[in-house]
């Protein structure tokens, strides 16, 4: 038997295609990085959207709203509400603030009105 001199791959092609193939696994692997990062920012996000919604509702139903943090999917959240005056003394404006606990940063910012009744 003779052995031909381009039979099979030479030790630099191997090396090549070795290099790509690693180039196209860490590329995969960083874009799918990015989209597990996103998908949690954006439960994060539902999930702040709901605190504030719960307390929003809490108000309108004119339940005693509690300092303590709320709970939702696991994380603990700060609803700050911040309320003005319109110019009908019966409605108040609202601006609820929602933040996970021990960050300044809120994830969540949502706008309402409250009906308070009429002013004695």
């Amino acid at each position: 038997m003779t052995q031909q001199a381009d039979a099979g791959f030479t030790l630099i092609e191997a090396l090549v295609a070795m290099a790509v193939l690693a180039l196209g696994a860490v590329s995969l692997l960083s874009a799918s990085e990015g989209h597990t990062r996103r998908i949690t920012d954006l439960s994060d996000r539902v999930a702040a959207r709901w605190a504030a919604e719960y307390r929003l509702s809490e108000l309108r139903a004119g339940l005693p709203t509690e300092a303590a943090a709320l709970e939702i999917y696991g994380i603990d959240f700060d609803v700050i509400v911040l309320r003005r005056p319109t110019e009908d003394p019966a409605v108040e404006a609202v601006t609820l603030r929602s933040a996970p606990v021990g960050t300044d940063q809120p994830l969540y910012i949502l706008d309402g009105y409250l009906d308070i009744g009429e002013p004695s």
